[in-house]
């Protein structure tokens, strides 16, 4: 293992990778990765779509679907995509099984175009978990209104979420609660409470893009980390109340929050800003493989945030939190715009194939 990977797992934090793709498993970088100490795997619309344009991995077997039969775009990506997450699934089951059934996770998202159709989205994401049929795949749910009773759902009924696009607490606390419903509602008779998990990826940098447009200097790059750190204590207080103590006790698992979105978009900020301030015990950190390798690349001493004062700081006083509400709305919005227009591009990379 990566001795500087090692030292987030000390602090109980876990690394996933926020990238994958065909080559990327043919290859065996995935498992060289997880050597170093990665352990789980991220996916999303964007980086389905590079995987698509840059790899010529995914040809033959789009030639065998076509020849089969299958003409439609979105079901070729079904599946292209299903066959790469449980692969991929397959390469981290050592650890899910490892980490108790508490790490080793792959995710795989719902068509961003359901993010506002509730009905919709519950059918989609039952069908990717019955369909690549792993214990460690997580299906992940935009953190919408509307995603909400997803999130419920698919934990009542066993199935691993992954809440994604969180940007305001508000909505990180409503997922939170949604996971914590879903598992009151699981049937213990034909469900182990213990085999089911979730995580909350609540993104940084992005914030951080649009907060210091609006922010004097002294206080720019550290809006995001404030905002993270302050969500941290929305999760301590959700997760020690006492009524999730009766479900810890019957097995229940806690929603880790994942940081996500931890490459800084400022090339004035240090590359590992988002990585270094965002230590705390029971977390994750995806990054993308740039971040992955300044990771494994220079010594850092790493220390939780919850050892520190930084949870002190000024930054509610920097902007208002009407202001700040109103810029994490706006930054949901167009995070699954983001995502819709990937997806577009995807389905038409197909077309572009099968043509």
């Amino acid at each position: 293992m990566n001795k500087e990977i090692l030292k987030l797992n000390n602090n109980n934090q876990s690394v996933w990778i926020d990238s994958i793709s065909r080559g990327m498993i043919k290859t065996g970088k995935i498992n060289s990765m997880v050597e170093d100490g990665i352990s789980g795997i991220t996916s999303n619309p964007s980086i389905f779509q590079k995987a698509l344009s840059n790899e010529d991995s995914y040809d033959e077997d789009i030639k065998a679907l076509t020849e089969s039969g299958i003409n439609d775009p979105k079901k070729i990506f079904h599946k292209l995509s299903i066959k790469d997450i449980t692969d991929a699934c397959k390469i981290l089951l050592p650890i899910y099984k490892k980490k108790d059934k508490n790490d080793g996770f792959v995710s795989i998202e719902i068509d961003p175009k359901f993010s506002k159709d509730t009905e919709k989205s519950i059918k989609e994401g039952i069908y990717l978990h019955e369909s690549i049929n792993q214990p460690n795949v997580m299906i992940k749910v935009p953190g919408t209104n509307e995603g909400i009773p997803v999130i419920e759902k698919l934990i009542s009924l066993g199935i691993n979420v992954n809440v994604t696009l969180l940007f305001s607490r508000e909505m990180y606390r409503k997922s939170a609660n949604a996971y914590i419903e879903g598992l009151n509602k699981i049937n213990t008779e034909k469900i182990n409470i213990e085999d089911v998990n979730s995580v909350a990826s609540f993104f940084i940098s992005r914030i951080d893009t649009e907060v210091d447009k609006v922010i004097d200097d002294k206080h720019k790059g550290k809006v995001a980390i404030w905002n993270a750190i302050k969500a941290y204590e929305d999760y301590e207080n959700i997760f020690s109340n006492k009524n999730f103590k009766d479900i810890l006790n019957r097995g229940g698992n806690v929603q880790k929050l994942l940081w996500a979105s931890t490459s800084v978009k400022n090339p004035n900020y240090e590359k590992l800003l988002y990585v270094e301030n965002l230590v705390a015990p029971m977390t994750v950190n995806t990054v993308p493989e740039d971040v992955y390798k300044e990771i494994i690349n220079n010594e850092i001493d790493y220390s939780s945030f919850k050892n520190l004062n930084s949870n002190k700081s000024s930054e509610s006083e920097v902007i208002g939190t009407d202001q700040l509400n109103k810029i994490t709305d706006e930054l949901l919005e167009v995070g699954i715009k983001l995502f819709e227009d990937a997806f577009d591009a995807l389905i038409q990379e197909i077309k572009n194939k099968i043509s």
